[in-house]
């Protein structure tokens, strides 16, 4: 098994390999979670609330979040950049469900590294992005398993995470930015491991 930061820049370099723009390892204590995001599902309300396990009310307080992310020690920090009119159309979707898919598959890369531990969380309802044409979740509504498992992931503002802190620790711009190539913007998604 590889030790140390030498597991962690493997995992760094499977994240970059998976399709992330960047990504970044950070103390798990840098992470800033307020109860202020995830009231924002609720008021203004988010046309997914109440719609999937991973969104509130149904996944976990942004103070339980804060005990489960006292538990580990580091977060990767990923993200995509696209451009800007990617996002604000209906390439959103497909950015959003590819952070949950990258997430997921650095969770399953993280097993085999020594972080057995390791969880994701991303960008996105999993309920729009996975099962958007079903009149309910399965899970919520029928108690049955979700179809996507392995993919779909605990929604990053969901669990109270300020994206906008966590952006300005990396030193990373979160409001969208004029490049050569035009408008850019990102989405980004987390990796917690011990």
């Amino acid at each position: 098994m590889v030790q140390g930061a030498s597991r962690r820049q493997t995992l760094l370099d499977f994240a970059i390999e998976s399709g992330a723009s960047r990504a970044v390892w950070l103390p798990s204590s840098k992470l800033v979670v307020e109860d202020r995001f995830a009231a924002m599902c609720r008021s203004p309300r988010c046309p997914s609330y109440g719609l999937a396990p991973g969104c509130p009310p149904h996944v976990m307080s942004p103070d339980c979040f804060r005990t489960v992310l006292d538990g580990y020690e580091w977060v990767l920090v990923f993200t995509r950049d696209v451009a800007a009119s990617i996002l604000a159309g209906n390439g959103r979707l497909k950015v959003a469900k590819n952070i949950h898919e990258v997430a997921a598959a650095i969770e399953l890369a993280a097993v085999p590294l020594g972080f057995s531990k390791a969880q994701g969380v991303a960008a996105g309802s999993c309920k729009e992005l996975f099962c958007p044409a079903d009149q309910a979740c399965r899970v919520l509504q029928y108690s049955q398993p979700c179809r996507f498992p392995d993919e779909a992931r605990f929604s990053v503002s969901g669990l109270g995470v300020n994206v906008g802190a966590l952006c300005n620790a990396l030193g990373w711009d979160l409001s969208w930015q004029i490049h050569e190539d035009g408008e850019m913007a990102l989405m980004l998604g987390i990796v917690l491991v011990l």
